[in-house]
């Protein structure tokens, strides 16, 4: 595949560095793409007439630079395996470029698969094994230009709240220029703590860094849900709010972050040390004692590598440096997904939200803030609501109208109705099923209604006089084993009496067997 596919909100990144000056070459070093990809959109982006960013996003992704071909990669796959053995063998080791010969030559590919392609396919895949493995150079940043970050578990501390032990994570930031650092001992690792401890980190520095470098996606050093796609959405938001670049390292790649990485110890140690002094600190007083701990010890002692002194180097020559907050407080959002269900609605956060019927059977994303969400279709806007003090927000006009007299009147009342029309005994159950927090309950009366429908009233109405006099708890799955359970019975029952008339038949005889013939 000559050119890697980039997502919309990548697309926007690209466009957003190369107007902030950055090269060609850096873009596609921080992205992690090929210069040729880049080059590529940006030349789209030029030749393109939409005005505004997102017209230009939405006429690339429906252009041919949205994929070459895949047919030369594939090609190549069912040599996989050969290949790496011939580049990586340690007797007789080949150069990429004999290897393509030889894989050519056996396999007649000659003329089918390209050496660029070859060579392709085996950086993409990862198939030869770097001779300088541990070798490393290390690299200067300009002041405020970068900033590493990194969370790690840290220990146990007693949670006064509710009296248990909590797992405790520290999230770090270090200044790559000076060594200052911000760190936050936190209970969560959820999408809004993180982005409010970033928030945090740029109040303690009274600044913004030009770049965050933070953990690749799968590096295993936290939660894989703290950098689920949907958090990078929330996290690129907030990136765009404070003017700054997200740079994530490669995978498994900590040398890429080697600042922030060699502070891990350090940091767990101090935690360590402050807990043993008092066993039951608070998770405030913890925090309060390690940014003392920051400026007037770990601060003002020369650092290993730069001999100097990170809170004197970050007052003098960094803080300046650094990018000015933005006037206007950042409002922290999340971005969940979801699937419209066939009742019109999506849930989140254990609320439900109404959608228009068109989008039935959809997976949507969900921009929740403090007090709204908004619902997206394919980076389209579809439906806004306030957050309910309930558990339904309901807009009648997302629904046929045919259905609007059932939302007038209450769902509720619209299922109890349709019970009382199969068995009273049916009514009591869905009334049970509803009292006291009907619409909690209500997809799940919904669905037992719904299941109700195929089978004999005679049937539902045995069947919930059993799931009223033994359960105090009743859902679908349960419903309907005690409709199968019934069934069973009455099968039972019927070939017991089937086999019985078939035992006395020869004693029976037909009524005309007694009328004499005229």
């Amino acid at each position: 595949m000559a050119y890697k596919r980039i997502k919309t909100m990548n697309i926007m990144e690209v466009l957003k560095r190369h107007k902030m000056g950055q090269s060609i070459s850096q873009i596609a070093s921080s992205m992690g793409y090929d210069r040729k990809t880049v080059r590529k959109y940006l030349k789209a982006i030029k030749n393109n007439p939409a005005e505004d960013p997102e017209g230009i996003v939405k006429s690339l992704i429906m252009s041919e630079v949205m994929g070459r071909p895949r047919e030369k990669q594939d090609i190549l796959t069912p040599f996989k395996e050969e290949i790496q053995s011939l580049i990586n063998d340690t007797k007789n080791k080949l150069k990429p470029k004999s290897a393509f010969e030889v894989i050519s030559l056996k396999y007649d590919l000659t003329g089918r698969v390209s050496y660029s392609s070859f060579k392709r396919f085996v950086r993409k895949n990862e198939l030869l094994k770097s001779a300088h493995k541990n070798e490393t150079c290390r690299i200067s940043s300009e002041p405020g230009s970068q900033c590493q970050i990194d969370y790690c578990k840290v220990g146990l501390l007693h949670d006064r709240a509710t009296g248990k032990k909590k797992v405790v994570y520290a999230f770090i930031g270090t200044l790559s220029f000076s060594r200052h650092k911000y760190v936050e001992f936190v209970y969560t690792q959820n999408q809004k703590s993180f982005i409010q401890s970033n928030i945090n980190m740029f109040r303690f520095f009274q600044g913004v860094p030009v770049t965050l470098k933070l953990d690749n996606l799968k590096s295993g050093v936290i939660k894989p849900d703290l950098y689920d796609p949907n958090l990078n959405r929330a996290y690129a938001e907030m990136a765009e709010h404070y003017g700054l670049f997200l740079d994530p390292c490669r995978i498994v790649s900590p040398k890429d972050k080697g600042i922030v990485e060699r502070d891990v110890q350090t940091i767990r140690e101090e935690f360590r040390k402050m807990l043993a002094l008092n066993p039951l600190i608070s998770l405030t007083e913890v925090n309060q004692g390690i940014l003392a701990w920051v400026e007037n010890v770990y601060g003002k002692r020369k650092h290993g590598t730069t001999q100097e002194e990170p809170y004197h180097v970050f007052l003098n020559e960094e803080k300046s440096k650094l990018l000015s907050l933005p006037m206007d407080e950042y409002e922290i959002s999340e971005w969940k997904t979801a699937t419209v269900h066939p009742d019109h609605y999506i849930q989140v956060n254990k609320k439900a939200y109404s959608v228009p019927g068109c989008y039935i059977g959809k997976e949507v994303m969900v921009k929740v803030r403090q007090n709204t969400v908004s619902i997206y279709f394919n980076d389209e806007l579809i439906k806004q609501h306030t957050i309910p003090y309930g558990f339904r927000q309901t807009d009648i006009n997302d629904f046929p109208e045919h259905m609007h007299h059932r939302l007038d009147t209450g769902m509720p009342f619209y299922l109890r109705d349709e019970a009382h029309k199969i068995a009273p005994e049916f009514e009591k159950l869905i009334v049970k099923i509803l009292t006291p927090n009907a619409y909690i309950n209500l997809r799940r009366a919904q669905a037992i209604v719904s299941m109700a429908n195929g089978y004999p009233a005679e049937l539902i109405k045995l069947a919930s006089k059993t799931a009223l006099e033994e359960y105090s708890t009743v859902h679908p799955k349960l419903f309907r084993a005690i409709i199968e359970k019934h069934q069973e019975l009455e099968s039972d029952k019927e070939s017991q009496e089937m086999s019985l008339s078939l035992e006395t038949e020869s004693f029976v005889r037909t009524s005309d067997y007694f009328t004499h013939q005229q």
